[in-house]
């Protein structure tokens, strides 16, 4: 997964908001975020290799430059095991502010960033997770399918790192749902391992629509040569507070895979946006759901579509079927998409809940797959790992735990999927109900049929530390795993 730096060094970018305030001014470039929160952050780090790992962790500040603000070396990592850094405690010597960070390490690590307010005593309550990027995912030309301004009251930010010890300059270019260029943004200069952020609120992003028809964009991120790492935070403030976040694309693909689509499912609703990048064919996008339904558009390039599951009356619904997959194809272009859901109020008896969050579209599939933090029972959190069977056989897949636990769900049909719901009032749960863990993993298949995960936390009445209190709230964290 990692491109070696050296004969020992692999490197993440990462991007951590670190107890990140919101100003209200409009700035030309941003140091801290617009969302609106009192944030910490937590490093989750999985060794995906066969030898002990020796890590660090470089902090930068706003202002970058080729000297960290501070670094921090955890213990070492043993193969195939993992940590926890909670940012606000175990790195003593950062102060409050917001950070880019690099993680080196002498063996193969990956790696995911999960952030919240809900230590907060007051609201917003949010979370969000990304994962961390290898140094082989970074780009000159970053894609973004799905930028919000005041749509259905939804807005977002560019995070933009630069990975490298060099300046850089950087434009954006913006289109609109039908391909066509609505705007191109100077970003200025961005420094030498400097992070700054977006938002398209600022005033340098006025030339962009707003409102319920024309605010959703997808953009284009081009430095002057520098590699380049990114995200998007999206975030509403009313009915209730909700914040997710989505890592940049540098390629495209043929074939895309949605791991986790909801349609009235314990009331979620998802939104699975496909854009075109390739800048010279239209794409024919196909998409087959596990009930074997499809959809199908034409995008022009740079052109993008959001399939909202509950306007599509043939996929299916409701608290037994309502939980799905897809996978995507185009004839022509290249496309990369990702996924958001949430309980609307429509589902919900017009009740306002918070929870929202965004992933990445995997490409590629593997027989198995690093998954890198699970939490059961875990300040007040829980996990669903949910796997996808992209072949075209039935598969049994096993989770199995860094302490050697495991967990096998039989007979997953081709395209579909298999959920393993850490909650404590799961019979199949295989770890003690009563036991707080974060550990990490590996999903498996019997038959070497290819799988595609992600992972989501969320919080439940019967969770350890569950806070009625703080509904509606937001506490889901959702990211995509990475192929072993």
């Amino acid at each position: 997964m990692f491109k070696r730096l050296t004969a020992l060094t692999l490197t993440l970018a990462m991007l951590l908001g670190l107890f990140a305030f919101s100003s209200g001014r409009a700035f030309a470039q941003r140091s801290v975020t617009a969302a609106p929160g009192a944030w910490q952050s937590a490093i989750l780090i999985q060794n995906t290799g066969t030898a002990s790992a020796d890590v660090t962790i470089d902090f930068y500040s706003k202002d970058g430059g080729t000297t960290p603000t501070t670094s921090y070396t955890p213990a070492a990592i043993a193969a195939g095991k993992s940590v926890t850094i909670f940012v606000p405690s175990d790195v003593a010597t950062l102060a409050a502010g917001q950070y880019s960070a690099i993680i080196s390490s002498s063996a193969p690590v990956i790696a995911s960033v999960q952030t919240s307010s809900l230590a907060s005593t007051t609201a917003p309550w949010t979370a969000f997770a990304y994962e961390g990027v290898g140094t082989e995912n970074t780009a000159a030309k970053l894609f973004f399918p799905a930028n919000y301004k005041d749509y259905y009251g939804f807005y977002s930010e560019l995070v933009i790192q630069n990975t490298t010890a060099t300046a850089t300059t950087a434009t954006a270019d913006f289109y609109n749902q039908a391909g066509t260029k609505i705007a191109s943004v100077s970003l200025g200069t961005i420094g030498a391992n400097q992070a700054l952020t977006y938002p398209t609120s600022d005033a340098i992003f006025a030339a962009l629509p707003s409102g319920k028809s024309t605010g959703i964009f997808g953009a284009v991120v081009t430095s002057s040569g520098a590699s380049l790492a990114g995200i998007v935070n999206v975030w509403r403030t009313a009915p209730t507070n909700m914040t997710a976040s989505y890592n940049a694309f540098t390629a495209g693909t043929t074939t895309l895979y949605a791991p986790s689509l909801t349609n009235n499912y314990y009331g979620f609703a998802s939104a699975l946006t496909i854009q075109n990048v390739d800048q010279a064919t239209d794409a024919v996008v196909t998409v087959t759901y596990s009930n074997g339904v499809t959809d199908t558009t034409t995008l022009k390039p740079n052109a993008a579509y959001a399939f909202y599951a509950p306007a599509n009356a043939k996929l299916p619904s409701g608290k037994a079927n309502g939980s799905f997959a897809a996978k995507v194809t185009t004839v022509g272009g290249s496309i990369v998409g990702q996924v958001g859901y949430s309980q609307p109020p429509e589902l919900n008896g017009g009740v306002a809940i918070g929870s929202y969050a965004n992933y990445n579209c995997p490409p590629v599939a593997s027989a198995s797959v690093n998954i890198p933090n699970m939490l059961n029972n875990y300040y007040a959190l829980f996990t669903n790992v949910t796997v996808q069977n992209t072949g075209d056989t039935a598969t049994d897949i096993t989770l199995t735990y860094e302490t050697g636990v495991k967990w096998t769900i039989t007979g997953v049909a081709p395209n579909g999927v298999a959920n393993f719901l850490q909650l404590p009032n799961v019979p199949s749960n295989p770890l003690a109900t009563t036991l707080k863990s974060s550990l990490s993993g590996v999903v498996s298949s019997s038959n070497a049929m290819p799988l595609v995960a992600v992972i989501q936390h969320n919080t439940a009445a019967g969770v350890n530390g569950y806070n009625a209190a703080k509904l509606p709230s937001d506490y889901l964290h959702v990211f995509t795993a990475t192929p072993k």
